[in-house]
């Protein structure tokens, strides 16, 4: 696609990252896969060679630890000799490896050239490839002493990149206790998000570089930001910081889009899709992630203020407000649907609970009502007459005339119009400011238009149990939200707190998967095969065995929950885990497989996220009794 932004957001205080404060004006930043050296992003002017300033503080400590000068993180302790450059008060001391590093002192990087003498220091750096390898200095600075300091020695971004793969690799023909010192010298103090970083500014000629490598759960990227530092900016700031600052404010988001790019672009491009808006929560703070045109006609960009169709999702919203009518003391979830609706009393559903219903268990529904139902009263004389297949609870048969009359029968229980109980109920509750059953006039602009198979213009058609089964249109940005509340990240309301975790209680068992109310569990240390049994067609199409699970098993903290979603213009996918603090949410404006949606978001979420120590399970079960 030829239109992607990207934004970043702490929990409660959304903001693109054009809200980032500055950090000079950036040059370029890169990243790379460590393994296979293939540059994943580049932005700016990435083959443009300059000083490496105390970057290069990297390759001495590499040449120092090799060749012998330099023993372990606190020896050779060298003292400062007057002449020695002093520009930092704090040079003005005896410095061991580890201030040296951490102090960018340059008088100790001069005593290690000058101990490994000319030949031998460049040598190593040709060697090493690095840069243009030119440690000859020039008519004003010594090469022995001040080559890489504004001097002969050059490198680009991308060359940083290239050197800094063959030192993760170990690759460069240096000894194993160079490259564990080095390691341990550029070890950033704490962790980014879960990343593992190392990584050493450089500052010089008016330039700020931050370089170096992060490791998360199996991924392993080297990075490079080069900056030039603008007017205005502290004085008593090195470029360098800046640089280092600003990429490590970014770079979750940076590397969690490459994830993005990588499992979704493809769908993109297969598919023909006109725009895609992804949104992740990774311990509790969002990332969006927005691709293409939410209109080809007006050409209007996805964002994350784009209003999308999300077909059954729409379902767990249901689930949501019948948990918060029980929690109220409106209904219990185990009552027979026709105490709700004395229509339906002398029927079928005299047998029937609203928890049947909630987990596709009442029989055999059609997964769609007959086309010939146009009215209300068509429908309850429908329901009246019809006859499971299959005991209620013995079979799983996914459909909408199911779930549409769990609305019905939960808005009864409150005393108004389902859509009203949402809107002006649920969705407050939540939080959710921008999603709709009845998309208001003012709001439209925002309102995707969808596209059939075929590429024609098409948007949901109303009609009975429209907005009772699928009819929720909302944003990347209120459902990664309705994800938190999800993962008990949320300060909620008790009694909708418990709502909420009550949807995750699991009722049946089909296969490999528990049903939950809407919401399709499986075990936290499931892979990707079994969550795509909920997209089988065996499963989406036709009744299936179900076993109650007895007592129901309470809300698990270490479990895949999910839901796909679509209507004849637009997809939907949620995918979260309460104990990885990590949840995903997928809306396009064109109707694609739910496998390569399901398979797509576990990959991104099993790499942003990856699995920790076993977690305890029932994290939120005391809020769901």
């Amino acid at each position: 696609m030829t239109f992607r932004m990207i934004a970043m957001a702490a929990l409660g205080c959304v903001a693109g990252l054009a809200g980032v404060p500055a950090h000079g004006a950036e040059i370029c930043t890169a990243i790379a896969d460590a393994a296979t050296g293939k540059v994943l992003m580049q932005r700016g002017d990435c083959q443009r060679q300059v000083t490496p300033a105390s970057t290069f503080k990297i390759p001495l400590s590499l040449m120092g630890y090799d060749a012998g000068f330099l023993t372990d993180e606190h020896a050779p302790q060298l003292p400062f000799r007057r002449g020695d450059p002093d520009w930092r008060p704090s040079w003005r001391s005896a410095t061991d490896p580890a201030k040296w590093m951490s102090e960018s002192v340059v008088w100790y990087s001069q005593r290690i050239t000058v101990a490994l003498g000319q030949a031998r220091f460049a040598a190593y750096t040709r060697r090493f490839e690095y840069g243009n390898a030119d440690v000859a200095g020039d008519a004003r600075n010594d090469g022995l002493t001040a080559s890489w300091l504004g001097s002969s020695l050059r490198i680009s971004p991308l060359g940083q990149l290239s050197f800094l793969g063959r030192v993760v690799n170990r690759q460069l023909g240096v000894s194993e206790k160079a490259y564990e010192m080095t390691a341990r010298l550029t070890r950033y103090g704490q962790p980014v998000e879960g990343w593992s970083v190392n990584g050493k500014t450089g500052s010089g000629s008016g330039f700020g570089w931050y370089v170096g490598w992060a490791e998360k759960g199996g991924r392993k990227y080297v990075f490079a930001r080069l900056i030039e530092k603008e007017q205005g900016e502290p004085q008593d700031v090195p470029a360098g910081v800046l640089a280092r600052d600003g990429l490590v404010a970014e770079f979750p988001a940076l590397a969690n889009a490459i994830e993005v790019d990588q499992a979704f672009k493809p769908l993109l491009e297969k598919h023909g899709l006109p725009g895609m808006a992804v949104a992740l929560s990774v311990n509790g703070k969002h990332y969006f992630y927005n691709y293409g045109v939410a209109s080809q006609e007006t050409g209007q960009p996805v964002s994350e203020a784009t209003l999308f169709e999300l077909g059954s999702v729409s379902k767990t919203f249901t689930v949501t407000l019948a948990a918060y009518a029980q929690a109220q003391g409106r209904l219990a979830l185990t009552d027979p649907v026709s105490r709700h609706l004395p229509a339906l009393r002398g029927s079928v559903f005299d047998r029937v609970s609203l928890v049947h219903l909630g987990t596709h268990t009442a029989g055999d529904f059609p997964l769609q009502l007959p086309q010939e139902i146009t009215t209300h009263a068509q429908l309850m004389a429908y329901y009246k007459g019809w006859q499971p297949g299959h005991a209620p609870g013995s079979h799983r048969t996914y459909s909408n005339p199911g779930i549409g009359l769990l609305s019905l029968a939960t808005a009864a229980s409150l005393g108004v119009p389902y859509a009203d109980a949402v809107e002006q109920t649920l969705f407050p509750a939540l939080g959710l400011a921008h999603s709709y059953l009845r998309v208001p006039a003012g709001q439209m602009a925002q309102y995707a238009q969808g596209y059939n198979s075929k590429g024609a213009p098409v948007r949901m058609n109303p009609g009975v149990l429209a907005e009772e089964a699928y009819g929720v249109k909302s944003t990347t940005r209120d459902l990664i939200r309705f994800v938190d509340a999800n993962m008990g990240l949320l300060p909620l309301e008790d009694k909708l707190a418990r709502a909420v975790a009550a949807t995750h209680t699991g009722y049946f068992k089909t296969g490999a998967m528990t049903q939950d109310l809407v919401w399709e569990q499986y075990p936290g240390h499931a892979g990707l095969d079994q969550l795509l049994v909920s997209t089988a067609e065996k499963v989406v199409f036709e009744p299936n065995p179900a076993t109650e699970i007895t007592p129901p098993l309470p809300p698990q903290a270490d479990a895949w929950l999910h839901k796909t979603g679509s209507t004849g213009g637009f997809s939907a996918y949620v995918l979260f885990n309460p104990a990885r603090k990590a949840g995903i949410v997928m809306l396009s404006n064109r109707s694609f497989s739910g496998a390569q949606r399901v398979s797509a978001g576990f990959e991104v979420l099993s790499r942003v996220a990856p699995a920790g120590p076993a977690v305890a399970p029932a994290a939120q079960s005391a809020a769901a009794n």
